[in-house]
């Protein structure tokens, strides 16, 4: 059954005390709309203060998932974005490149013909993705801001666009899934700390694996597993990916255990995810 959720129906932070905007068993295939306020405002001359740098990472959801149990993983199949409008915008003082500008630049992108166009002479290809994407903690709340956590959040993963798998691990009875931040575009480990963003509905298929224990997200990607690690530094992260594609290797693809040292360091790769907190991916190609 197909399912959708306004954009009225959304949060700013994760948490099991936010009241279902939706209740779906198994296998549903959920539409989330969200909204690009934020960036209107901005463009209108608000500054980030006055608007509250949460609202841009308002989320939408929760989705309450029939059966889904802690100790599960959640099967996030994201299917299409579709986006509606989108801007570039530039703050003093904020990400990497924050020190090249002494004013707030907003700029609205027009979309066409399966491009962005970033001014008469330039347009980048339209990929679009979910910055955004988590279900609710077993405790307390998380932020769609930062960090990100070991069950989602702000991740900024460019690779959880259209056609990817994401498994997040169930903290909660009934998961409650929430995504936004979209983004048309975004180079991985978002380097300025922003995308093209803007505003859509993304179409996902939920289901709940039960056979499936995992401490971390994790994706498929044509024929790559993607295993994310976070810790304290990058160092940590990137020791927590290498071990889960150690086990996937030895696990998964029944490699004995020289065979899995030899073929990660050989094959497996590492990337950066999004800069709200050290988060690294091990990229697994099949054998």
């Amino acid at each position: 059954m197909d399912h959708f959720i306004e954009m009225a129906k959304r949060t700013v932070t994760f948490s099991a005390d936010h009241p279902p905007a939706l209740r779906v068993s198994p296998e549903a295939s959920v539409t989330f709309q969200t909204g690009d306020d934020g960036y209107q405002r901005l463009s209108e001359g608000e500054r980030v203060e006055q608007i509250g740098i949460e609202k841009f990472n308002a989320v939408t959801g929760p989705v309450y998932v029939n059966g889904a149990a802690p100790g599960d993983a959640l099967r996030v199949e994201l299917l299409s974005v579709e986006m509606h409008r989108v801007w570039s915008v530039w703050i003093p003082g904020f990400g990497l490149l924050g020190n090249r500008t002494d004013r707030t630049q907003v700029k609205q992108i027009p979309l066409e013909d399966g491009f962005a166009r970033i001014s008469e002479r330039l347009r980048v290809p339209l990929e679009p993705m979910v910055g955004c994407v988590g279900v609710a903690p077993g405790s307390g709340t998380g932020s769609t801001v930062a960090p990100c956590y070991p069950w989602g959040g702000n991740m900024d993963l460019r690779e959880f666009s259209p056609g990817a798998t994401l498994w997040l691990p169930v903290q909660v009875e009934g998961a409650l899934l929430s995504m936004g931040d979209f983004h048309a575009a975004m180079g991985v480990g978002e380097p300025t700390c922003v995308g093209l963003e803007g505003c859509g509905e993304a179409t996902v298929l939920i289901d709940v694996d039960k056979e499936m224990s995992l401490d971390y997200p994790r994706l498929r990607v044509g024929e790559q597993t993607i295993c994310v690690g976070m810790g304290s530094s990058v160092k940590e992260a990137s020791a927590a990916a290498v071990q889960q594609a150690y086990e996937v290797l030895t696990e998964g693809h029944d490699m004995s255990p020289i065979e899995a040292y030899a073929y990660a360091s050989a094959r497996v790769e590492l990337r950066f995810g999004g800069p709200a907190s050290p988060a690294v991916l091990a990229v697994i190609p099949d054998p």
